[in-house]
């Protein structure tokens, strides 16, 4: 008896979802009084011209970037690691930023949390997944090494990247 086509479709996969991205709790037009973004047209965006507008008659309340940092909600973690990172600390950092300023442009609720070193590692927690892989992917592209980057089931990226230098070459940057 031969196949049947199109029976092999499987269910489409559950779509993980942000709790801090309800768009019901939000009425047109709100400000975030910890960071100035408007929500406008169902989005959060970061426009003077609106904001002067609708600043005497909107709402205020925090947007979900704020809440986040508020409750420590980690939607991302970039681990830094290896010697060669010790010499070009300040160089990795500026790269940070500046990935983080590039994604704000597309997602103004794509923030850096946290930048803290521990030990001999950087530690960069985001508020969203897609910030910690494009800061992963920034530094693979600039300083080549190891990038892992895995998900968690809660959507939760952790993203990792290290590289050694021969310990003749370690010349630390303090």
């Amino acid at each position: 008896m031969p196949l049947s086509r199109g029976t092999g479709r499987s269910d489409p996969k559950p779509k993980l979802s942000d709790p801090y991205l309800l768009v019901k709790a939000y009425q047109e037009p709100t400000v975030c009084p910890s960071c100035g973004l408007v929500f406008h047209k169902k989005r959060w965006l970061r426009d003077e011209h609106i904001l002067s507008e609708v600043s005497d008659v909107a709402q205020k309340h925090k947007c979900p970037a704020c809440r986040k940092i508020d409750d420590h909600y980690v939607m991302g973690q970039v681990i830094v690691s290896g010697n060669f990172f010790l010499t070009i600390k300040d160089e990795m950092v500026n790269l940070i930023h500046n990935q983080e300023k590039k994604e704000s442009f597309r997602n103004p609720l794509a923030r850096i949390m946290s930048l803290k070193f521990e030990q001999n590692n950087l530690v960069v927690e985001t508020t969203t997944d897609n910030l910690a892989v494009m800061i992963g992917k920034a530094i693979q592209r600039s300083y080549n090494g190891e990038l892992n980057i895995n998900f968690s089931n809660n959507k939760i990226a952790r993203v990792d990247w290290s590289r050694n230098l021969e310990p003749s070459k370690v010349k630390r940057n303090k």
